[in-house]
Parts: structure tokens; sequence; C-alpha cells
């Protein structure tokens, strides 16, 4: 089995990418992919091209069910009550399995009110927080995330792209001194990834592709760094399965 921790949907205003329901599907069945955790593309700030993204991505996971499961984002800028009847709304209405953070296009520091206002709702909604780490520092340095997994240590955060290349040791330091810190290593060096397996195991690491022409690179990466089955399995969607909660039989 296998399961895209990261995927994107709709048009991207900060990177000017695009990706639809079409194009995700065909990748996913061309790489013979289960399952997929969808976001929004950072659209326009409003509350209103996020709820039109949310509704998208609900939908398509309603066309197929267990297959495609949905993840919130929001300006954390928007007005509070917006932000947080949103997010309640994807959660209790639309099933949503988890949230994410983008300080590079948000423009948020995660340590910032309106950035700890993700994790809080999230902690309280019982779902995981995705945190885009890497390019935007130094609002996307993986060490901005330590104090608040610190603080909600119940809190599973998984940080996306795992610091790029050029601060993946520091997520790996994040990742050792908070247990509730995930790694999804997408556009990181193979040898990189291949020495995370031992200090902080298979079960922390979960594989994503980020953009779809990456997701068939990502899946070379994992099956050829030299793991074993269990371990092959475990990144590939075990750990994705279990962070997320996902109502998927193996």
């Amino acid at each position: 089995m296998i399961i895209d921790a990261h995927v994107h949907l709709g048009h991207d205003r900060v990177f000017d990418e695009e990706q639809s329901e079409k194009e995700i599907l065909n990748v996913m069945n061309a790489n013979v992919v289960d399952a997929a955790v969808i976001q929004p593309m950072v659209d326009t700030p409003s509350i209103d091209a996020a709820q039109e993204n949310h509704n998208r991505i609900a939908e398509m996971s309603r066309q197929n069910p267990k297959r495609i499961f949905g993840m919130i984002s929001i300006n954390p800028h928007l007005k509070e009550k917006e932000f947080e009847e949103e997010a309640s709304r994807c959660v209790q209405k639309l099933g949503f399995v988890g949230i994410k953070l983008t300080p590079i296009a948000h423009a948020c520091n995660p340590l910032s009110k309106d950035g700890i206002r993700v994790f809080e709702r999230a902690n309280g909604l019982g779902i995981p927080v995705m945190v885009h780490t890497g390019s935007g520092i130094p609002f996307a340095l993986p060490s901005l995330v330590m104090p608040v997994a610190k603080r909600f240590p119940q809190l599973r955060i998984v940080l996306a792209h795992a610091g790029g290349n050029i601060s993946a040791g520091e997520a790996l330091i994040v990742a050792q001194e908070c247990e509730n810190i995930f790694l999804e290593p997408s556009w990181v060096a193979i040898h990189t990834i291949q020495k995370w397996i031992k200090p902080i195991g298979a079960k922390r690491i979960m594989f994503g592709s980020d953009m779809l022409e990456n997701c068939p690179v990502e899946l070379a990466k994992f099956r050829n760094m030299g793991l074993s089955e269990e371990e092959l399995q475990q990144c590939l969607y075990k750990t994705a399965k279990d962070f997320f909660n996902l109502p998927i039989d193996d």
C-alpha cells in the first residue's frame, strides 16, 4: 500500500502552480498510490477562497471514498472567528484529517499569535498539523516548531519537506528532541533520509510528493535506499495512516 501524505489541489498564487482533480487521480493511478491527503494550493487570503477550495477537496473525497482525504489550509491572519469556524466545519462536517501551516506563503511565524492559533485549533479539534519547512527561512526553520511541539506534547506535527536539504540536519535534531514531531522529506536527498532511519525510526517518516511530477521521484528514493521491507512499508503508508488516523484497511 502507498499513501501520499502531501498533495495539493487548485491554483497557487504564491508559486504560480496548478493541479486539478483529474491530474491528481491520473498520477495516483500511474504510480499505484492507494490514498492521498489533499490540501489546497495557497490561494487568495480570504475565507471565501478557503471555503471554495475545501469544498472542492470534500467533493473529490466524496467521489473517491477511503482514497482521498482532506487537509485544511486557511490563512492564519484571517479574522479569528472565520478561521475557527472554517476549521471546525472542515473537521466536523467534511471529515478532514489535518491542518497545514505554510510560513513562506502565509507570511506567518509559527511562534506568532496567529501561528500559534493553528496549533491551538488543531489540538482542540483532535487533528494533526503539517508545517512547511525549508524554503522561506527564518519563518520556515524547523526549530521554530519545537517550542510548540513541547507546549502541546499530545499534538502530532509533521515537518513538510523535513527542512529541505538546507535545514535537514536541523529537522532531525528537532525530531529527536520531540517525539510528537514526524518528518515528510519530499525534495530531501536520498542519502540524508537514509541516515534518519536509525536515530528516529521509520515510524516517524512518511512519503509525500508535494507536486505531482515529484511523485515517482520520491517513491524511487524510498525504494532505493536499502530499507527492509518492513521499514519501506512503514514509510510508504503505515506512518501516514497512523499519523492522520485514516480509516483504511491494510
